[in-house]
């Protein structure tokens, strides 16, 4: 876990910044982005462990996200957030429902980064 970084991407600020806190407190760095748009920014910059992204975002939702970093050749593992229920199946992705439960969260996280 240490030294494996994770970007949290929502539109809503209150929801990263509690993302943020639980992840940093596992000891996780944190990098945030309010949109899918700006999570590709950042992704360019320098690539995180992994992706945690709402599906409904201005700009740039969670599943487009995921289609751009693929098309890139990104292979970054992704777990998707939404309030309404998405067949997400795509290679690298999961997906938790809102409102969720924050050991979930982190045991989807850690799944998902032993795997890649």
């Amino acid at each position: 876990m240490a030294d494996q970084t994770i970007l949290v991407v929502d539109d809503e600020r209150a929801i990263v910044s509690l993302l943020a806190d639980v992840l940093e407190d596992e000891g996780y760095h944190v990098r945030r982005a309010y949109d899918g748009r700006a999570a590709l920014e950042d992704v360019d910059r320098a690539p995180p462990d992994l992706v945690l992204a709402d599906m409904m975002m201005p700009r740039l939702g969670g599943a487009g996200l995921v289609a751009q970093l693929r098309e890139r050749g990104d292979e970054t593992p992704v777990v998707l957030m939404s309030a309404v229920y998405a067949d997400v199946d795509l290679p690298g992705v999961t997906f938790i429902r809102k409102p969720f439960d924050l050991e979930r969260v982190l045991s989807v996280i850690d799944r998902s980064l032993a795997a890649s």
